[in-house]
């Protein structure tokens, strides 16, 4: 089992309370998605949560990576690397999860 799908099934077990959410594998990851928009992707060993006006602060306060890709990492989402207290923290996470639905499904 890879580390992504390792780290893909922490993650559901995690989310657990967030409500229902589908997971899709896109572009060598996995997307998890509310009314067919992604909220957060695990990829490259990382969850990655989507960042809007609302939640930016949270993962700037904890000068968390923006996901880049492409040559040099030039090209930029608006998702960013989950910390590692919260994504330990099923409480924690799943308040910062539904911060990044709302960011999905608002921006």
């Amino acid at each position: 089992m890879s580390n992504d799908e390792n780290l893909r099934a922490f993650v559901l077990d995690q989310l657990t309370d967030l409500g229902a959410f589908e997971t899709k594998s896109m572009f060598g990851g996995t997307a998890l998605l509310i009314d067919g928009k992604a909220f957060a992707k695990v990829k490259n060993g990382a969850f990655w949560l989507k960042v809007g006006d609302a939640n930016r602060a949270d993962f700037v306060d904890h000068d968390m990576p923006q996901y880049s890709y492409g040559k040099d990492n030039a090209r930029k989402l608006n998702f960013f690397k989950t910390p590692t207290d919260v994504l330990e923290d099923a409480d924690k996470l799943v308040i910062w999860a539904s911060k990044s639905v709302d960011a999905a499904l608002n921006g």
